[in-house]
């Protein structure tokens, strides 16, 4: 059985935070990718990162392969998490599992984050407009996770290191590829949506579509770099996090 802490690892704790944050990683990632956003984070913001089963502390578990089962799961071990106000960041299909992880808490009953911060995905109600890769063969899958550039070549070109990560970028394509979207009435909290200027693997005005899932305010921001530009842009996007997470430790602050 699953554990509270293996779902959300605390990389950054205050006793004096107004805030969460939690992070989505992308596919194919683990919590460890947002360890280094501790030091570019503003005071008075703990950090939490989700991590999904068969990765790393969790690698002896069974992947996922359905987006419900991983929104349930989360919900299940959410209720540590509820006594402040928080904010919801996810990457590519961290966005999109942050996304349904929000319309299930909603149907729950349960809390809602203050902000979504979307960032390298396209808007969920748009239908994939290429191939799925999560069924071709391991060359073939191998070739495609090239272009998205998130893998260094040393690896991608170690087949023992590759036969270790394929199974769980496989199960993540799974999971985003066979994705169905169902109407729901619009979220009501501001949305805004993160771009690489380079990113290829959707379209942008997909991208601008997020603004269909909120009632209220919608923003965007196209940065330099490609599908990984949180990466490459880490300044430019830790300054755009900080300014919705101010925002919210003010409005916290001012009506308690």
């Amino acid at each position: 059985m699953s554990r509270c802490d293996d779902w959300f690892i605390p990389f950054k704790q205050e006793k004096n935070a107004y805030v969460r944050l939690f992070c989505f990683h992308y596919g194919g990632g683990s919590a460890t990718t947002y360890r280094e956003w501790t030091k570019g984070l503003i005071e008075h913001v703990e950090l939490v990162a989700i991590q999904l089963p068969g990765r790393e502390h969790r690698f002896s578990e069974p992947l996922l392969y359905n987006i419900s089962h991983v929104v349930d799961k989360l919900c299940e071990n959410f209720s540590s998490y509820i006594g402040k106000p928080f904010v919801f960041f996810g990457h590519s299909i961290g966005a999109l599992i942050a996304f349904e992880f929000v319309r299930t808490l909603r149907r729950k009953g349960m809390p809602q984050p203050k902000h979504l911060i979307i960032s390298g995905a396209k808007a969920p109600q748009v239908a994939l407009k290429r191939a799925p890769i999560y069924n071709l063969t391991d060359s073939k899958l191998i070739e495609e996770i090239r272009k998205y550039n998130g893998i260094p070549i040393s690896i991608l070109e170690d087949e023992e290191l590759m036969a270790i990560f394929l199974p769980i970028i496989r199960a993540d394509f799974f999971i985003s590829e066979t994705y169905k979207y169902t109407s729901e009435e619009p979220l009501t909290f501001p949305i805004t949506s993160l771009g690489g200027l380079g990113d290829d693997t959707f379209d942008f005005e997909d991208l601008l579509k997020w603004k269909e899932q909120t009632s209220s305010s919608f923003e965007y921001n196209l940065l330099p770099g490609d599908h990984f530009f949180i990466r490459s842009s880490y300044q430019k996007v830790i300054r755009i996090v900080n300014q919705i997470l101010y925002h919210e430790i003010v409005k916290f602050i001012s009506i308690n």
